[in-house]
């Protein structure tokens, strides 16, 4: 498939997608639920996206009963089939031209780390961009419409955009991001992120 032009996404809307349905075995709980300083994660990935500039957000969740404000929540009926359908199912939900991906336990995106991202998808135009932070592979991501069905069906298990980004290395930009970020996998990773501080505050509400 030919590039898109720039000109043509220019300033297209971005959807946002989480993928909240993991059954958090090593932290003992699911993670959407789970509250850090008062919120849960869910809502604060949600806020994350929306202030980074994403007018429409998909929760990809483990049951109708977890919902989050400003998210439009699909549920994943096997949810321990691994991330790879979580994302597959989320992908199908977006209607925008491109999509920013993030997981719900993630420490440390800012709602500026969004917004390069998707200022990289407009300037490109068709490319995956791909954070990246002291030379390692990050999150968020943001893969473009005409690369959904690709990306989804390289994603099996829990691998998510490992194999995608193996096979095509010419269709992602990598974006260098000064700051490290971190999973909430097990009970001494929510220890840490409560006495540290956790999850910057996303910012003020209504942008984008």
């Amino acid at each position: 498939m030919a590039p898109v032009p720039p000109s043509a996404v220019g300033e297209a809307r971005v959807s946002g997608l989480v993928l909240a349905a993991g059954a958090g075995r090593r932290l003992g709980r699911p993670k959407a639920d789970v509250i850090l300083h008062g919120v849960r994660l869910i809502d604060r990935a949600v806020t994350l996206l929306r202030d980074g500039g994403c007018q429409d957000v998909v929760a990809v969740v483990r049951s109708a009963d977890v919902t989050a404000a400003g998210a439009r929540s699909v549920v994943n009926p096997d949810p321990d089939a691994g991330m790879g359908r979580s994302l597959r199912i989320g992908l199908e939900a977006v209607t925008d031209p491109a999509c920013v991906i993030i997981l719900v336990d993630q420490i440390g995106i800012k709602p500026s780390d969004i917004g390069l991202v998707i200022s990289a998808y407009r300037r490109n135009g068709s490319q995956v961009v791909l954070a990246r932070r002291q030379g390692e592979r990050s999150h968020p991501v943001l893969v473009p419409r005409r690369l959904f069905s690709e990306f989804a069906a390289a994603a099996v298990g829990d691998q998510g955009a490992r194999a995608f980004i193996d096979a095509q290395p010419g269709s992602v930009e990598f974006l260098d991001l000064p700051d490290q970020i971190k999973d909430i996998d097990t009970p001494q990773d929510l220890i840490e992120a409560t006495r540290t501080g956790g999850w910057p505050d996303p910012g003020p509400r209504g942008r984008g």
